[in-house]
């Protein structure tokens, strides 16, 4: 009889026990539902975070590829990854550059602009001021300046041999900036004719801008390359200038 008795009693129990169980079930999925709306909405604010755009998407997005550029290199270099890090959308990024290559031209221009008026202010001293040395001396440490303080200006001479176009363009800058340096040369030396002054411009323009690689590339020889670069330049320009 106990034995009967204690199986109804169970047997009354399971009824409730699953009534328990099915009473449960709402609650944890609608728990399970409320952390799925908080992350929803956590990855929806997020979203809408990201597409506050810069007021000028163009500089933005070429200061991000200078900064992967510096960071990770050529190869870490997409349209995705430059919109991420400018926190514009890809679709503004393709209104201003079809690709990254673009985004890599205009920043290689932007950055050679840059330096080329810097050096043209400098060569203008050159040629009006009494010792040619200090204006000299002061162009070389202003590009070097220059390129380890904008993002990419390191990383972006070594991403020009990726690009035949790139490389042709950047030795016409060569060639330009030798031209207003020869340009300061006869002005200062009115005896020295064009052509001479053409091709010591050229040379000391060329040595100059591979010692400035070469010093910007690695900081911890920096400070003597551009030390015995300013030597080789005074010394080899002397013979012409004093």
């Amino acid at each position: 009889m106990k034995s009967t008795t204690s199986r109804k009693s169970s047997a009354a129990q399971a009824p409730s026990a699953k009534r328990t169980r099915k009473a449960a079930g709402p609650a944890t999925r609608s728990a399970t539902a409320s952390r799925s709306d908080v992350l929803r909405s956590g990855s929806k604010a997020q979203g809408t975070a990201n597409r506050i755009e810069p007021d000028d998407p163009q500089a933005a997005i070429l200061k991000a590829a200078g900064e992967i550029l510096d960071q990770y290199g050529y190869d870490g270099l997409s349209t995705t990854a430059i919109a991420r890090r400018a926190r514009v959308s890809t679709g503004t990024l393709y209104m201003h550059y079809p690709d990254k290559h673009a985004v890599l031209r205009a920043l290689v221009w932007a950055l050679q602009t840059e330096r080329t008026r810097a050096a043209e202010s400098q060569y203008e001293a050159i040629a009006n001021s009494g010792d040619w040395r200090a204006p000299m001396r002061e162009a070389m440490l202003a590009a070097y300046r220059l390129r380890m303080a904008r993002p990419g200006g390191r990383s972006s001479r070594r991403a020009l041999q990726t690009s035949p176009e790139l490389w042709d363009w950047d030795q016409r800058q060569t060639e330009e900036l030798a031209a207003s340096m020869a340009r300061a040369i006869r002005r200062r030396k009115p005896q020295i004719d064009a052509r001479t002054a053409s091709r010591i411009a050229l040379v000391a323009v060329t040595t100059s801008v591979a010692l400035l690689d070469q010093a910007s590339a690695d900081s911890r020889r920096a400070s003597w390359i551009l030390k015995e670069a300013i030597v080789l330049r005074e010394a080899y320009l002397a013979p012409y200038l004093d």
